[in-house]
């Protein structure tokens, strides 16, 4: 095997560093978004931030909220 294609490969990959961070931020804003609308259904405000950290832990814990007092009928 050439070694040349090994250097040729890293070197693409480390040009398109800004599709790799795009491959890690897309995912992360539409749990948030997933998290946040989910948790307006049980009456909260807010959540963004914890699906789009926390991801999955996150959204079992929205999961896991009870109702808001306030919109419970």
């Amino acid at each position: 095997m050439d070694p040349t294609i090994l250097t040729d490969l890293t070197t693409t990959f480390s040009n398109l560093w800004y599709l790799w961070g795009i491959i890690a931020f897309v995912p992360s804003i539409i749990m948030g978004i997933f998290t946040s609308k989910l948790a307006k259904k049980k009456g909260y405000r807010g959540y963004f931030f914890t699906g789009f950290f926390f991801n999955l832990v996150g959204l079992i814990y929205v999961v896991g909220l009870p109702m808001a007092k306030d919109s419970a009928v």
